[in-house]
């Protein structure tokens, strides 16, 4: 009697520290972009700064949800969200306009008093990503396979502009992101890295072909290096 009464105890106290401290929090939220047209995002993370994540074309923020996921364990609070016209979001596809949905992501952490807060983008929201940096206080932004220009969407007259911290990847056989990426490094202004993997993928694709843990190296290690003085 006095085991079967110990075991049970024991399970007990297993069942409550599993749910006494969960590895993070996951939010289906409502953003607003800054015309006003009407995004959903996941948020995840208890505490930590804030990433926003910006997806490439022409997917959606599921392309994010898994390294958000790692991120959101290793101490941050992570935002996934969807251009408008993809996945859940309201609107028309507007890639011109996208920023303006990267900057209403950026302000609804910041509504949260989540900060700092890093913008981080694959192909069209590495764009969009560098655009929005250009104009807010952010602790850095990164991009993948991020094209100078798409679609209406032009980052060229934001990176004389950019001042924080900035990494820009691409995979060295995908020529057209990584000249574009060699272009960035060419005329931002320090501090910035630029990191080519081989490999021809592009965007979040990066995560699944073989450079795929030199991409997470570099993104994690940009995302956690000490904040410059």
């Amino acid at each position: 009697m006095t085991r079967v009464i110990a075991g049970a105890v024991a399970a007990a106290l297993v069942t409550l520290a599993v749910f006494a401290v969960p590895s993070h929090a996951d939010e289906r939220v409502q953003i607003t972009a800054t015309d006003g047209v009407q995004l959903v995002g996941h948020l995840a993370g208890l505490e930590g700064p804030g990433i926003v994540f910006g997806h490439m074309y022409p997917a959606d923020q599921r392309s994010w949800t898994a390294f958000a996921e790692e991120m959101a364990n290793a101490g941050f609070r992570t935002l996934t969200f969807d251009f408008r016209g993809y996945g859940e979001s309201g609107g028309e596809k507007d890639i011109a306009a996208i920023d303006r949905d990267m900057e209403g992501a950026y302000r609804f952490l910041i509504g949260r008093k989540i900060r700092p807060v890093y913008l981080v983008g694959a192909s069209m929201g590495g764009t969009a990503a560098l655009i929005v940096a250009s104009r807010v206080p952010v602790a850095g932004v990164a991009t993948l396979s991020a094209p100078v220009a798409f679609r209406g969407l032009d980052a060229a007259p934001a990176l004389a502009k950019l001042t924080t911290r900035k990494l820009f990847l691409a995979a060295a056989a995908d020529q057209p992101a990584a000249a574009a990426a060699k272009q960035f490094a060419a005329q931002a202004a320090d501090p910035k890295t630029i990191q080519l993997v081989p490999g021809g993928e592009h965007g979040t694709a990066l995560f699944d072909g073989a450079q795929a843990a030199a991409v997470k190296t570099a993104l994690r290690g940009f995302l956690t290096a000490p904040a410059s003085p």
